[in-house]
């Protein structure tokens, strides 16, 4: 599996799917996700949710790995009975070969919680004898809690000597206020756990700093991120050239508890920010927030993409362009993603594979 510049993290949720399958085919191949697997709304079997992402990701290879984040209602089901066979420590393997035996295109992260080294190679041993790559996902989100086990060393070790070249390597750090503020661990956890392995296998440090809340945002607004000045610290650091840039395509892990339906408002990702148009006291409807995003100095207008047309329409009044928040996260999750692809050398809308089509709107 060819891991490409921008490893996206995606839970299977329908906004993310929705911008996801609307990007157009070039774009999907200049980014590879890794798919968090957890129950797909309410419906069974748990299979679906990889079914419903195989739809928007069509034919491409992807990781996988356990929505930890995720947590069960007390409305159980088959799928979330199958899930929490997943989440717990240690994971029933059995359960997760058989789920994932069906899906070719989807390339396990180990799960590695609780799990002796014995059973990391017998992972390992799965996802070869199944013609897959496979992850070493590390997740230091404190919300989560440290699964790294005293084991990895030794393993990363033994993969060095073999010279395995059939895997990548994820630092998550889950949400965080800047992206910066990881720099140094994750440049230690680099350095600690990727001295012996080759330069040419792919170490993606991945967070998201997308905003909590917004009731501080008010008019048009702008949000920087700094994941790209992360990576760049870290390659500088460790003098590791092949540090992949990771993000959540604009999303967060799954949060829970009551919150207020949120205010009416349009989000434009730039490519080093996001762009926030909301009024701070009042409803602002969606189309004088999509006027204010296109008349601003940060609106490119040429992209041609979905997403950006869909803000496009909404401005203009069209009947079916954004007037739901839902609706809203997809235009946005979809220009993010494709911006990101690129980094900054966008290619010009005649160039790109098109999937979507005009009467989308």
């Amino acid at each position: 599996m060819n891991v490409h510049e921008y490893l996206v993290t995606l839970g299977i949720r329908p906004a993310e799917l929705s911008g996801l399958k609307e990007l157009p085919g070039s774009t999907k191949d200049r980014l590879t996700p890794l798919v968090l697997l957890a129950p797909w709304l309410a419906t069974t079997p748990l299979s679906r949710a990889l079914d419903k992402f195989e739809e928007s990701y069509q034919s491409r290879p992807y990781f996988v790995d356990v929505d930890t984040y995720y947590q069960v209602n007390d409305k159980p089901n088959k799928s979330k009975k199958l899930w929490e066979l997943l989440a717990k420590k240690p994971a029933d393997l059995a359960v997760w070969w058989e789920l994932l035996s069906k899906y070719p295109q989807a390339n396990p992260c180990l799960l590695m919680a609780e799990q002796p080294i014995k059973s990391a190679r017998e992972q390992i041993e799965w996802a070869r004898e199944n013609s897959r790559s496979f992850c070493l996902r590390m997740n230091f989100d404190k919300h989560i809690g440290s699964s790294i086990p005293s084991w990895m060393p030794e393993l990363v070790t033994e993969l060095a000597k073999e010279g395995a070249i059939d895997y990548a390597i994820v630092f998550e750090f889950g949400w965080v206020k800047d992206p910066l503020l990881v720099a140094a661990d994750a440049s230690e956890f680099a350095k600690s756990f990727c001295s012996e392995i080759p330069q040419t296998i792919p170490v993606a440090v991945s967070c998201t700093s997308f905003p909590r809340e917004f009731t501080d945002y008010d008019g048009t607004a702008e949000c920087a991120f700094t994941n790209r000045k992360l990576i760049a610290q870290v390659r500088r650091i460790t003098n590791r050239p092949k540090v992949i840039y990771a993000d959540w395509g604009t999303t967060r892990p799954r949060r829970y508890g009551h919150a207020n339906a949120p205010k009416n408002r349009i989000d434009y990702p730039t490519d080093t920010s996001w762009v926030i148009a909301r009024d701070q006291d009042g409803q602002v409807s969606f189309q004088e927030a999509a006027r204010r995003i296109t008349s601003s100095q940060h609106w490119s207008g040429d992209l041609g993409i979905w997403g950006e047309q869909l803000i496009e329409g909404t401005a203009a009044g069209q009947a079916f362009a954004i007037d739901t928040m839902p609706k809203m996260y997809s235009a946005r999750i979809n220009i993010h993603l494709h911006r990101q692809a690129y980094d900054g050398d966008l290619p010009p809308p005649d160039a790109l594979d098109e999937e979507w089509k005009d009467d989308d709107f």
